[in-house]
């Protein structure tokens, strides 16, 4: 991997340097020390992303329990019928959240939230050494204190089956492609063979939009209205939904899905999916059923009004939440977790690590499962710059995600779902204002 390549990236990642050698019973280094309880202490982990509990344990558990063995690590598996609010309503003690930077207006919304930045400065933690470009996405987030810190990275990539462009005779998609050659390339994909549907090119749906490559704000921050009926929006939704879902199989795919775009089960599962743009990270947390694929990856395609812009970063952030009893100790695990230590376990593993050092970075790959792909993908194109963010987030992208299907299939056209959604969003922000 080139380390010019990596640089590139960590300049634009959260970077948070913390002083090395801490133990499981203090903080150590200069400024004082932290005591911390040696006796048994439960910790709660919950996930905004909905991790299952072998994610869990593969990302942080595994590591949690074998640095901390006086420690309880439990993590609250991920109920769609309990989710975050029903669980503080029934009384479960959360000492973690952690989620994406686009989960986390449900974490703010519960009122979990916590400013971590005294407890930060009383276990040493450095936060000088974070790169400024994330600390102030994380503040952002956090009505200008410090709800969390990074602890892993994400951006988008293009995975692809290796066998169905080899089924099919047609050239493996490469670094560097436009939309514009990609859709080209997924049209040559998208075929009925046998009697079975292959598509070309799907997109993770939220994703697009949450880390979209021209930075476009779900919400006008000043204004506190939608800000999606643009020509900007107008130009990634007919590249995202509209283009792909040209071919009349496509769109009988999504029918057979009950009207449901297609997603990681055509490529994972059914394995008819010849192109998926999605995060990076799909390799590290669904190993097992990545291994039964031929699969590759390479860079997400680009704009040609943006040559070389991908994804914006999508930091995962690990908060301490306001009912952790045995803050010190919480503090301790958040300060492990952005450690060289485990943060070159992480990159091993292929995670995009947070910290500058050069030893992680190098450490990309070193034991992952898949260390034969072309992991430099992950660094190909610059990160765009990450975009405003407002509380009303969470709502603006349940309207603009409601006519992605219909605006595939044809139903209506795209200036009608533009408004559509417009609309709907800047009704809804409204409807929470008067809460």
């Amino acid at each position: 991997m080139k380390m010019k390549a990596w640089s590139a990236i960590a300049s634009a990642a959260a970077i948070v340097s913390l002083l090395a050698g801490c133990s499981q019973q203090q903080s150590s280094g200069t400024g004082g020390t932290a005591e911390v309880n040696n006796e048994r202490t439960e910790l709660f982990f919950y996930s905004g992303g909905g991790d299952t509990t072998e994610a869990f344990d593969a990302r942080f558990g595994d590591a949690l329990r074998k640095k901390f063995p006086n420690y309880d690590i439990k993590y609250i598996a991920v109920d769609p019928n309990n989710r975050l609010q029903q669980l503080v309503t029934a009384g479960q003690r959360i000492d973690f959240y952690y989620g994406s930077i686009g989960a986390y207006p449900e974490f703010t919304q519960v009122g979990l939230q916590l400013d971590i930045t005294e407890l930060a400065k009383k276990h040493n933690v450095d936060l000088s050494s974070i790169e400024p470009t994330l600390i102030d996405a994380a503040k952002m987030i956090s009505d200008g204190k410090l709800y969390g810190l990074p602890v892993f990275n994400n951006i988008m990539v293009t995975y692809y089956n290796k066998a169905l462009f080899q089924k099919f005779g047609v050239a493996l998609p490469k670094d560097g492609m436009t939309w514009d050659e990609m859709h080209e390339l997924a049209r040559k994909m998208t075929r009925n063979d046998a009697g079975k549907q292959y598509l070309g090119l799907v997109v993770s749906p939220t994703h697009v939009l949450r880390l979209n490559q021209f930075s476009q704000p779900y919400v006008d921050v000043k204004a506190e209205t939608s800000t999606i009926n643009s020509d900007v929006w107008k130009k990634m939704y007919e590249t995202y939904y509209t283009i792909p879902a040209q071919d009349q199989g496509y769109k009988e795919r999504i029918v057979a899905l009950n009207n449901k775009l297609p997603y990681k089960d055509d490529f994972l599962k059914d394995q008819n999916l010849a192109m998926f743009v999605y995060l990076s990270d799909l390799q590290s947390i669904l190993s097992k059923e990545m291994s039964t694929l031929d699969w590759d990856i390479v860079s997400m395609p680009t704009f040609k009004e943006l040559p070389g812009i991908g994804s914006q970063a999508y930091p995962t952030l690990m908060s301490i939440t306001n009912q952790a009893v045995n803050k010190d100790a919480a503090m301790e695990v958040l300060k492990y977790l952005v450690s060289e230590e485990y943060q070159t376990l992480a990159a091993k593993k292929s995670t995009i690590p947070v910290l500058k050092s050069t030893s992680v970075q190098n450490a990309i790959g070193e034991s992952a499962e898949f260390k034969d792909k072309n992991l430099k993908a992950i660094f190909y194109n610059k990160l765009a710059p990450i975009s405003p963010k407002s509380k009303y987030d969470g709502i603006a992208e349940k309207s603009y995600t409601k006519p992605q299907v219909d605006l595939s299939l044809g139903k209506i056209d795209i200036n009608t779902a533009l408004r559509m959604a417009e609309e709907e969003a800047n009704k809804a922000i409204e409807q929470e204002k008067r809460k």
